[in-house]
């Protein structure tokens, strides 16, 4: 099996493809200057486990790293606002669910690495029930 397609079955019962990265990225660089955007809005109603929202979080995130990483409060607010601007719906429970996970994991990944023992626990909560 391609890593655009889980089983046969849930193809049949859901018309599930995933969209390749490769896909992902020439698409949204068509809409480029909406990535960088921190507060710009996406609503994925098809978000699968998530190939779109999480470049579309790649992209936002390093903007508010690169901009805000020398103060701690302001990454944090803006990160928020990043994720909090990311949408996704999607028809199986387990695909939404694992896209929320992606999405924290590139939060938190970039997060540690930032701020390591200053992280705070309600911003990685806040970031996850978004």
């Amino acid at each position: 099996m391609s890593d655009q397609v889980k089983s046969k079955k849930r193809v049949a019962d859901h018309g599930e493809v995933f969209t390749s990265e490769r896909e992902v990225n020439a698409m949204l660089d068509l809409v480029k200057q909406e990535t960088e955007r921190i507060d710009s809005r996406f609503l994925e109603p098809a978000c699968g486990t998530g190939n779109f929202l999480v470049e579309i979080l790649n992209r936002k995130l390093k903007i508010v790293k690169d901009r805000y990483k020398k103060s701690q409060i302001e990454f944090e607010r803006n990160a928020i606002i990043a994720i909090s601007s990311i949408y996704g719906v999607d028809i199986l429970q387990d695909n939404a669910i694992e896209c929320r996970d992606r999405l924290f994991e590139i939060f938190d990944v970039i997060y540690t690495r930032l701020y390591k023992t200053d992280c705070k626990e309600d911003c990685r909560v806040l970031s996850h029930l978004i």
